[in-house]
């Protein structure tokens, strides 16, 4: 900026301006020289004439630069393996970590000196965590994570309310903990950042790099195939021309914990941006957590044998998935009102399940027959009991009471006093199932119950279609009918005749627990040989939000809803309104001998997934200690399925288990628990963690652990409660491979650097521009700056100027013999 130091000289300065002025004009026009010479001659006394009257104002030229050693400067280096990423066949091109070595080294430090010349720098390293670096030949390429976002939230809280210049990254922007949509989001949840500058190097051309993009497990309960795997493989800088000339496919294998390969599938390269799917369907041997790892390779086909092609990295190429089906016995209470066949094929289907415990309690008959020894009229109880004890007639054994079969109880109290009038007793089971039981067979704090061990006790309720069930049963109106996901309402019966034919619906095709065939075509041809059922409890009125996942219909294809389920608080039901299932046995050919029992399995495993048990475990990220810390949730309720606060809570972490790429198990030595949350050390590989009671959240007892080394870690929570019992949960367990997403992506994100540098208001610097990006901080904007101030009219180079425009002036007039 320009200003005035003399303003009391403007007029007069203008005054001799014009003056000059006029008097060159009039010297110009005298003379015989061309024209053309006397204006130059007139133009350089003018301009001499004016800058002598500029001086006359003193004109000072002033700004503000950066006070030195008054802001401060970080330089951040990202330290992680991603770096040190092979480039090319012939290693003839640098890795990143090379450029990163070759722009801190001291030979090539003139940025860094210049930088220091005028701010206080300091030298921060990150890869999982951020450090402090005293000297740059002190680093090493070897961290299994690019925790960027964490270090520049660490960098921003520690210094801020400090005058903060700027942040050199110097980064692939790899980064582990953030993307680039979280990006803004990231930013302005925490402490505003001061302008980042990251640094952009040569990218070389790179060898072909296949990863291991996503992968999905899901879990059904089809029996066939309950775990469905989804891995999608991408390959990197793979030209066309490579894939024009050569056979090249890529093999995916599925490794279990005793290095076994369970499934090997492959698939041909036709386009190298194209994403591979890789689908396995498996059964896991065992119940439990089960962890498996999966293994691509890209091979180039050859006459004799196959070869493996090179790759930039083959970090990214393997992956350890888990894979939990649970390992709790859980407990289904079937009530049947007669003796019928559905419970002794029901029964039969899960004789070798050795996850689920199906406890029968039948009525064989409605009144127990005994003689009658009458007493008065009006007494209802038997007339031998009496007299024995002081008890009420309501406690005296009745003759009219119905006679009840318990089956598969866990001692000879359970069930005694017939269906549980108490939600201890009836919360112990996971399922409910009512077959051809009429309402009146429980009072109306039975049926409440009922309704509340669905609703809150998150249990599962099926009810089979028979004579004495849905409408027919009595159940219009009671609280059983709330949790039923179809109305009681009254419709047409089926002609007595008619024979049913079921088929599914697009919400049971959906279902794999509803089929029974892997393919559309078997499953068709299946549905076609079924049998014709005759027996139906018919109902047009569905509930909201419930899903009909099969139909029957008659010769005259009138349809009627066969299964019909719905989500009803926090637990499911189901209404199964087919009331004769058995001829589907009775009817069977060889083919359909194991139709109906696995049938009967995959509805139960769909009743009791995701069944609420006493002591829960829930993991979850707990990136406010640290990027890769694991905060480990236990929920603990009492008996009747309400919060307990009064308990104390253990949480036992083994591992880490890695599974080595050929397939081998490796075990590898412990780590150790923060010294907060550390108890003991129970045996070599096992960390025992005190939880501490939720501020938030009654009956939730959580523990922080961070690990150290990568692989497969398991959890086993015990909770103890006040009044001495031990109660465990299913063993859990978790991932930890930071390297997955540490060489997720080859090269430079380009795209994250840049958005990180616009949103915080740095810029990109090319590697090989450090030099004059640092020269060019003198410009910029900073916390602390000071004014600066240069006088123009007593700078030799302004009188020098006046000289040369009069000497050139007056040695033009003598050359060409102007007056």
């Amino acid at each position: 900026m320009i200003s005035i130091g003399s303003p009391f000289w403007l007029i007069p300065a203008a005054i001799v301006a014009v003056v000059g002025a006029v008097l060159t004009w009039n010297a110009v026009g005298k003379g015989h020289a061309p024209e053309r010479v006397r204006r130059l001659a007139g133009a350089l006394k003018a301009f001499a004439l004016l800058l002598l009257a500029v001086c006359l104002i003193e004109p000072v030229w002033s700004g503000v630069h950066p006070r030195p050693h008054s802001n401060l400067f970080l330089v951040l280096t990202d330290t992680s393996q991603s770096l040190t990423r092979s480039s090319n066949e012939n290693a003839n091109q640098a890795t990143l970590e090379t450029q990163v070595k070759a722009t801190l080294e001291p030979t090539s430090e003139l940025w860094f000196d210049r930088l220091g010349q005028d701010f206080e720098v300091h030298q921060f390293a990150f890869d999982r965590r951020v450090r402090t670096v005293r000297e740059f030949d002190e680093l090493t390429w070897t961290g299994e994570a690019s925790a960027l976002q964490s270090a520049l939230r660490s960098l921003g809280s520690r210094f801020e309310g400090r005058h903060v210049g700027g942040i050199v990254l110097l980064s692939d922007g790899n980064a582990t903990d953030l993307t680039v949509d979280d990006l803004k989001e990231s930013l302005s949840s925490g402490t505003p950042l001061p302008p980042v500058y990251p640094v952009i190097f040569e990218q070389n051309a790179s060898l072909p790099d296949t990863t291991i993009a996503s992968v999905s497990i899901s879990e059904t309960p089809f029996e066939d195939a309950p775990v469905s795997l989804q891995c999608d493989v991408q390959i990197h800088d793979l030209s066309m021309e490579r894939v024009s000339s050569s056979d090249l496919l890529v093999e995916c294998r599925l490794i279990d914990s005793d290095g076994e390969t369970v499934k090997t599938e492959r698939q041909a390269i036709s386009d190298p941006d194209a994403t591979l799917p890789f689908r396995f369907q498996f059964r896991p041997i065992k119940p439990g957590v089960a962890f498996y790892r999966l293994l691509v390779t890209t091979l180039e086909l050859g006459a004799e044998s196959d070869t493996p092609l090179e790759e930039s990295t083959l970090v990214n190429n393997s992956r350890i998935v888990q894979v939990n089906r649970g390992s709790a016995k859980h407990r289904i209470l079937y009530v049947c009102g007669r003796p019928n066949w559905e419970f002794k094929f029901l029964r039969r289907s899960v004789e070798e399940d050795d996850q689920i415990d199906l406890v029968g309690m039948i009525r064989v008959a409605k009144r127990e027959a005994k003689f009658d020894f009458r007493g008065r009229d009006g007494q209802s109880s038997n007339s031998l009991f009496r007299g024995f004890k002081a008890e009420t007639d309501e406690e005296t054994e009745k003759y009219d009471e119905p006679v009840i079969v318990r089956l598969n109880t866990k001692d000879a109290d359970e069930l005694r006093a017939g269906f549980p009038k108490d939600p201890k007793e009836l919360f112990g089971f996971d399922a409910l199932i009512l077959d051809d039981i009429e309402a009146e067979f429980f009072n109306r704090d039975q049926l409440t119950l009922i309704e509340k061990f669905v609703s809150e006790r998150g249990g599962g309720l099926m009810m089979l279609g028979g004579a004495e069930s849905f409408h027919t049963g009595g159940y219009e109106r009671t609280p059983v009918a709330d949790a039923l996901p179809v109305y009681l309402d009254r419709t047409q019966f089926p002609e007595a005749s008619a024979r049913l034919s079921l088929d599914l619906t697009r919400e049971g095709w959906l279902q794999p627990w509803v089929r029974l065939r892997s393919t559309e075509t078997d499953e068709n041809d299946r549905l076609k040989t079924m049998p014709r059922f005759r027996t139906l409890n018919p109902t047009q009125g569905i509930k909201p939000g419930a899903s009909v996942m099969s139909t029957v219909s008659d010769a005259s294809g009138q349809h009627w809803p066969a299964l019909v389920t719905q989500s009803y608080g926090r637990g499911r039901s189901g209404a199964m309104l087919v009331g004769d299932l058995w001829r589907w046995q009775i009817t069977r050919n060889a083919e359909q001998a194991e139709d109906l029992p696995k049938a009967w399995r995959q509805t139960l495993r769909w009743l009791i997934a995701d069944v609420q048990q006493r002591v829960g475990v829930e993991m979850a990220a707990a990136e406010d200690v640290a990027p890769e810390a694991v905060r480990v949730s236990v929920r603990v309720v009492d008996e009747e399925f309400q919060p307990l606060d009064n308990a104390q809570v253990l949480i036992r972490i083994s591992g880490p288990v890695m599974l080595a790429k050929g397939g081998e198990k490796k075990e590898k030595a412990p780590t150790e628990a923060s010294a907060d949350d550390a108890l003991n050390a129970v045996s070599a590989d096992e960390v025992v963690l005190n939880a501490e009671a939720s501020l938030d959240e009654p009956g939730v007892y959580a523990a922080v652990f961070v690990p150290k080394e990568a692989g497969a870690w398991t959890v086993e929570a015990e909770a103890t409660t006040g009044d001495g019992e031990k109660l465990t949960a299913d063993i859990a367990g978790w991932i930890y491979e930071p390297a997955v997403q540490e060489f997720q992506r080859p090269g430079v994100d380009r795209e994250l650097l840049s958005k990180l540098a616009e949103q915080t208001g740095g810029e990109i610097v090319q590697a090989d521009k450090l030099d004059d990006f640092v020269s060019q901080l003198q410009s910029k904007p900073m916390p602390v700056v000071e004014a600066w101030t240069m006088p123009l009219w007593d700078q030799p180079l302004v009188f020098l100027i006046v000289l040369c425009c009069l000497v050139g002036e007056w040695g033009l007039r003598r050359w060409k013999g102007l007056p």
